[in-house]
């Protein structure tokens, strides 16, 4: 797990975030008994004004099997904070 923290945060990062919106996809997606091991991902977002959180189980999988834009919206995100 790593933890960023205002300007710590990479700015690709915080663009990707503000450009894929998904300070509206708060929740939890995904299937956690889609596969073996479990693949998961949290993303916590403190704000000003609230939280947001975002937990996916199994997200290559999910991806795979659905055509969800809001999926792909997350794992663009999310890919961006693994190769930070």
């Amino acid at each position: 797990m790593r933890t960023w923290s205002g300007g710590e945060i990479p700015d690709n990062v915080c663009k990707a975030i503000h450009e894929e919106g998904i300070l509206d996809l708060g929740g939890v997606y995904g299937d956690r008994d889609a596969g073996d091991p479990i693949e998961y991902d949290h993303l916590r977002l403190v704000l000003a004004d609230g939280v947001v959180e975002i937990e996916f189980f199994n997200r290559g999988i999910t991806l795979f099997m659905t055509d969800d834009e809001k999926f792909r919206r997350i794992h663009r995100v999310l890919s961006k904070l693994d190769k930070a």
